[in-house]
Order: C-alpha cells, then sequence, then structure tokens
C-alpha cells in the first residue's frame, strides 16, 4: 500500500523518541555536573601537549602522566583557589552578619558625591537594597563551597578517563563529526586555540591587575588591601566595568572620609596602571595566542556566565567563535561557492 509506513521508519522514530526522552531525564538529573565536563574539557586541551611528551619522551604510562599533570594543576589552580576563597569567607562572614556596614560605605560615599560633585545617585532605598544584593552574595558564597568542591571532583574524575583514553576519545569525535576532513580539523583547531587563548588570557589578566591594585592600596593605606586586591581580581573578569567596580568605590570612599592626597594619588594609580595593564597584557596575551576581536570576549562572557557559571568566562567566548566557524563551515560544505578561508 502506498500510504503504509516501513516498519524501520517506524523502530528508527521509536529509537530516536527514546535516547531524547532519557537524554532529558539524565539532563535534569546531572545538569549540575556540566561545569564539571567543561572545566575537564578546558584542562584536556592545555595539558594535552605535556601529557604527549610524557608518554612520548619520558616513556611514562598513560595513567601515570594523568596523575603527575593532575596533581600539578591541583597543587598550582586548585589549593590556591582553595586558600583564596577560604580568606574570602573568613572576611565576608562578620559582614553577612552585620549588613548594615555596606550601609555605612556606601551611605559615606553618597554623602561626598552629593556634597562635592553634586550627584544624588544612591538614595535611602538604593543603599539598603545594595547591601542586601552583597549579604546575598556573601551568603552565596559562604553556602557554594560544598557544591564547588563537589564540581572540583567530578571535573577531575572527568579528567583522569579523558586523559588516559585521549586516543580513542578523538578519534571518536573525529570519526563522528559530519564534516569533511580539512572542516573537522579547522573545527578543532579552533576550539583549542579559543580555550587555550581564554584559559591563559583571563587568569592571568586578573592575577596582575589584582596585584598591581593590592600594591596601590598597600601605598595609599587603604585597610584590608590583600582582600580588595583578590576582590579586584574577580571583578576584572566581568565584561565592561571589570576592576573598576571594587577600585573605582574604593577611591571614592578614601576621598570620602578625608584622604584627598591619597585618594588623588589612588585614583590615579588605579586609572592609569591598572587599567592599562587590563588593556596592554590582554592585548599581549591574545596576540600571542589567539587574535580574538574584543566584542567576541565581551559577548561571549555575557552570555557564558549567565548559562555556566564561573567557567562561562572560557567557554561564552568559544560558543560565539564556534558558532561563526560552524556558519563558515555550513557554507563550505554546501554553499554554491566555496566560503573564504
Amino acid at each position: 500500500m502506498p500510504n503504509t509506513i516501513h516498519p524501520a521508519k517506524i523502530y528508527q522514530v521509536l529509537l530516536l523518541a527514546a535516547i531524547v526522552g532519557i537524554a532529558l531525564v539524565l539532563w535534569r538529573q546531572l545538569s549540575f555536573l556540566f561545569p564539571s565536563l567543561l572545566g575537564a574539557v578546558a584542562l584536556y586541551i592545555l595539558l594535552k601537549q605535556p601529557m604527549a611528551w610524557l608518554m612520548k619522551i619520558k616513556k611514562l604510562k598513560s595513567w601515570v602522566a594523568a596523575g603527575i599533570l593532575m596533581l600539578l594543576t591541583a597543587l598550582l589552580i586548585v589549593l590556591p583557589t582553595f586558600f583564596i576563597i577560604r580568606m574570602l569567607i573568613f572576611k565576608a562572614l562578620p559582614f553577612v552578619e552585620s549588613p548594615q556596614f555596606f550601609i555605612d560605605i556606601f551611605n559615606k560615599i553618597n554623602i561626598y558625591l552629593r556634597d562635592e560633585l553634586g550627584l544624588n545617585i544612591l538614595n535611602r532605598e538604593m543603599l539598603v537594597n545594595l547591601s542586601g544584593r552583597l549579604t546575598d552574595v556573601a551568603q552565596q558564597m559562604i553556602s557554594g563551597t560544598l557544591q564547588t568542591v563537589l564540581i572540583l571532583v567530578f571535573m577531575y574524575l572527568f579528567l583522569f578517563f579523558m586523559m588516559i583514553n585521549s586516543r580513542k576519545m578523538e578519534l571518536y569525535v573525529r570519526q563522528y563529526l559530519p564534516f569533511r576532513q580539512s572542516n573537522k580539523q579547522k573545527l578543532l583547531d579552533e576550539v583549542t586555540r579559543m580555550v587555550r587563548s581564554n584559559s591563559i588570557t583571563i587568569p592571568v589578566v586578573a592575577l596582575l591587575q589584582g596585584s598591581v591594585a593590592m600594591i596601590g592600596y598597600m601605598l595609599f593605606g587603604v585597610a584590608e588591601p590583600v582582600l580588595l586586591g583578590v576582590l579586584t581580581a574577580f571583578a576584572s573578569m566581568i565584561p565592561v566595568v571589570g576592576a573598576m567596580l571594587v577600585y573605582l568605590p574604593v577611591v571614592i570612599y578614601t576621598l570620602a572620609i578625608g584622604n584627598f592626597v591619597p585618594g588623588l594619588a589612588l585614583m590615579a594609580w588605579c586609572f592609569i596602571l591598572v587599567g592599562s595593564v587590563d588593556n596592554v597584557a590582554r592585548f599581549l596575551l591574545q596576540k600571542k595566542l589567539a587574535n580574538v576581536h574584543p566584542l567576541i570576549t565581551i559577548l561571549g562572557v555575557l552570555a557564558g556566565t549567565k548559562l555556566f557559571g564561573l567557567i562561562g568566562l572560557i567557554f561564552g567566548p568559544l560558543m560565539i567563535s564556534l558558532f561563526v566557524v560552524l556558519v563558515r563551515i555550513y557554507f563550505n560544505e554546501f554553499g554554491r561557492g566555496k566560503a573564504d578561508d
């Protein structure tokens, strides 16, 4: 009969429906581990060449080489991050217990802006809302410690199996990507290039900006210079405003409490030196690692952090770059004329 559906088509649809249904169930139950997977992918790309060197030159077994590299990353990345978060939690606890602290600081800033510059930016309601949001952030940081540990544990678990099965995994990816061989290589090269660029550029620029800002805080008598330096480093990862989100209120508060000369000196230090570190270091690193357009970085970070959290700083720009590459590959694969490379 002409309208009869072949049994193979029915089986295919049922199988696809079962696959999609199971995938949705697994995603709902395991989506909290997605940042772990993304982190493992980023570390795998960064450690791929050292892993090959240890196995080929030093003749180490895959599990030994993987263990050594994972231990090194834990010592160089995870352990310092743990102590920084621990310090932030220790410093944040008094502020969480006494939200009035934030209100007093921003109230002094508001009075200075209103009386000296004629800017009535922060009213009473905005001060209360702002202090409440800062308190909520501090509470989330404290309560999210266990979740962070869990994410790190699974990240290293994923990374270990990726590294010891690297050849099989890469062969599988290359085999099932539905593109010509040249386009497969182009896509994989773009992923590698972008992950290396953002994985190295973002933390290095943050570390440099935080360190330079901390030196300025120390030189000009700002209280808690180490804490503010760490916060400046974290703020430097935020698109558009960056480190200014921390050092600008610090400068205004220093002026508001009557320290005019240190306040003006700190303003010059932050706007000239801290700002220059961001522009110069980011330009040099991205020129060396990957010539990424600044707009891709800004839009990618905005989208990535909203979707994936902190790891989105790396994978957000990657998503936008991959989108551009996939469009080019599409026209290369299916367009009437071959797209320009």
